[in-house]
């Protein structure tokens, strides 16, 4: 049974096979997409076969060796499905669905599931392209650059701050090209200061500096809240008196029987 729901949704998919080149920066292309791409292999490669023709006793394609682009044609035969699992990706518009389960994509491909997020990724993209991506202050930037090193996913470069800032749809944002003029500048700034180096290809890379000043601007921010919690005081202190005084002042100008 396993073995024809795997059948199945391969030769589902294969009636719209992916071409060689999969168009991923020309966004007029793009948004021509509607295509699959089917691979199968061991249970912690999944993308070992690429299938490129189904035939009655099985599949054809490339089995790729390692995890370089060398690979062979190759023959895989219904029976073998048993042993591998599988990876369906639908490219559709700037969407990249992908299916691990036999059955999810066949019931999801019948009823088009697949427009379903791309309705939804554009409505998202049309009410986020209508607001104004505010600029962040260079202090929370190298913050987070700064996280990003110690939690072992440095961010290297312009993209992969704005891509952590504003998420993938910056892209397509009116703003783009200013906000990434803005970024580079602020990174540039970064270098200058010490704060960040660049190795090979331009990457970011963290500096010591980078801490100092992190530490310099919390110390700063503990000192003026220890400042303005010393104001509150003291207003509420001075209001305190004033009313005080007040009372004193009323009770000396008032006479007694008065009261």
């Amino acid at each position: 049974m396993f073995v024809s729901l795997k059948r199945l949704a391969i030769k589902l998919a294969m009636r719209k096979p992916a071409p060689d080149r999969i168009p991923l920066s020309d966004m007029a292309r793009v948004r021509q997409r509607d295509y699959f791409v089917v691979n199968f292999g061991p249970k912690d490669d999944r993308q070992r076969f690429l299938v490129r023709h189904v035939m009655p006793e099985g599949f054809t394609g490339l089995w790729f060796q390692g995890n370089g682009p060398n690979s062979e044609q190759r023959t895989i035969a219904n029976a073998e499905l048993t042993n591998f699992e599988l990876l369906i990706t639908h490219y559709f518009g700037e969407l990249e669905i992908r299916y691990s389960w036999s059955l999810e994509f066949i019931i999801k491909h019948s009823f088009r599931y697949e427009y379903l997020p791309y309705w939804r990724e554009r409505l998202g993209r049309y009410f986020f392209n209508r607001r104004s991506l505010d600029e962040k202050r260079r202090i929370h930037v190298l913050r987070l650059v700064m996280d990003s090193h110690l939690n072992g996913n440095p961010l290297r470069s312009t993209v992969d701050i704005m891509s952590e800032l504003y998420g993938e749809r910056w892209l397509h944002h009116p703003q783009q090209e200013q906000l990434h003029r803005y970024y580079d500048l602020m990174l540039d700034s970064f270098v200058e200061a010490g704060e960040l180096s660049r190795g090979p290809g331009r990457a970011m890379e963290i500096a010591p500096q980078a801490l100092n000043t992190l530490d310099s601007f919390s110390e700063d921010e503990r000192r003026h809240g220890g400042t303005m919690s010393i104001q509150r005081w003291m207003l509420i202190v001075t209001l305190f008196v004033g009313f005080a005084s007040a009372v004193q002042a009323y009770r000396a100008l008032v006479p007694a029987h008065a009261l």
